[in-house]
């Protein structure tokens, strides 16, 4: 790698927070819930546990946000273990790992009480970018029509919290 490579703020390594680049691409205006994020916890038997997640939200750049299905092995995993990995890529140049802990920080949301608002501090953040390739499209989700209130309201709720 070149020295102007390993300078560069598309070639850098590790982080204890979110490059402004990755942060702007997490706090997703309007309500989207989309890009997904894939979010890695671990099972009572030591195994890993992968759930895709569209309601990721950064909060700074040391913290996450996100609506969780309280009966989902996601919810289960942080109430018995905090420990976190976010895999998450955006256009045209973010491919990031983000390891943390994770906590539960409201266990029932007012929108709706079978989902509850987890939060994640950042410990690392990992560039898994590499130059040879471009992110064309971000992996994306959009509600069905009749959901499309409820995720409004529900985002809107995680959003708004401080």
């Amino acid at each position: 790698m070149s020295s102007d490579q390993e300078t560069s703020p598309r070639y850098w390594h590790t982080a204890a927070e979110l490059p402004g680049e990755v942060f702007d691409a997490l706090r997703k205006p309007e309500h989207a819930i989309s890009p997904i994020a894939v979010v890695a916890t671990v099972n009572a038997d030591g195994s890993p546990h992968t759930a895709p997640f569209g309601s990721l939200r950064a909060v700074s750049p040391t913290l996450l946000r996100l609506i969780c299905f309280r009966f989902h092995h996601t919810f289960t995993n942080i109430s018995r273990d905090g420990r976190i990995m976010v895999s998450f890529m955006a256009p045209p140049n973010i491919a990031v790992s983000i390891r943390g802990t994770a906590r539960v920080i409201k266990k029932q949301m007012q929108t709706d009480e079978n989902y509850a608002i987890l939060e994640i501090q950042i410990q690392e953040t990992k560039n898994d970018m590499v130059k040879t390739v471009v992110i064309e499209s971000p992996l994306a989700a959009s509600p069905r029509y009749e959901y499309e209130g409820w995720f409004d309201t529900a985002l809107n709720e995680l959003e708004g919290m401080n």
